[in-house]
């Protein structure tokens, strides 16, 4: 699995040395891309451990941001990404599907005889519920996420969207397509296929 999170940091000290006087980002701040983590070195270490314990398949991805809005009272996930590699399925490797594997392993070439599935999850805030600050008690600023609860699939995930996705050699789609497996293995797929070099995608 793979995760990406987009979060505001409204921590004050990060405020004064990200933002210049006229509002915009200081250039003179120097930030490696790709970001490797949190900016924030007050809270980097903390937060490294909440995605530990907060990174496991079992877990909502609206969870696991509604945990991180929770958590860090000065961090606030507007968008929260979970990719899941696989299954793969190789001819002679896995049995995940008998079907998929049968008619993989009638392709010619064994290198081209596999095809990899990913899903993409993603949940985002559609809206912050403003900081409250009283006499008496005070409540930080909290995201209310949106789920997509016309989609059965996305609210049993518990994300605002997703995407599912397949990447095949030619050959292997050629003959799943001669097996008249097509429909069946790609339904509800976004499909690529590699041929000579190049990928088609949304065949």
């Amino acid at each position: 699995m793979i995760y990406s999170v987009m979060v505001e940091d409204s921590t004050p000290d990060m405020i004064k040395t990200l933002v210049g006087k006229d509002g915009k980002l200081n250039q003179d701040v120097e930030i490696p891309l790709p970001v490797g983590g949190l900016l924030n070195p007050t809270l980097a270490r903390k937060f490294d451990q909440f995605i530990e314990a907060n990174s496991a398949y079992s877990l909502s991805p609206t969870t696991i941001a509604s945990n991180m809005d929770q958590e860090f009272d000065a961090l606030h996930p507007k968008q929260l990404r979970r990719i899941i590699l696989g299954p793969f399925y190789s001819a002679g490797i896995t049995e995940n599907n008998a079907t998929v594997n049968k008619v993989l392993e009638s392709v010619g070439n064994p290198k081209n005889a596999w095809l990899l599935t990913w899903t993409i999850q993603d949940v985002y805030s559609k809206s912050e519920r403003p900081a409250k600050k009283g006499l008496w008690s005070s409540e930080p600023a909290r995201e209310e996420f949106h789920i997509d609860t016309d989609n059965l699939e996305a609210a049993r995930m518990g994300v605002s969207a997703f995407e599912h996705h397949a990447l095949v050699p030619h050959e292997a789609y050629q003959a799943l397509y001669a097996a008249g497996e097509i429909d069946k293995v790609f339904a509800g797929y976004k499909t690529h296929i590699i041929s000579r070099g190049q990928v088609i995608s949304d065949v």
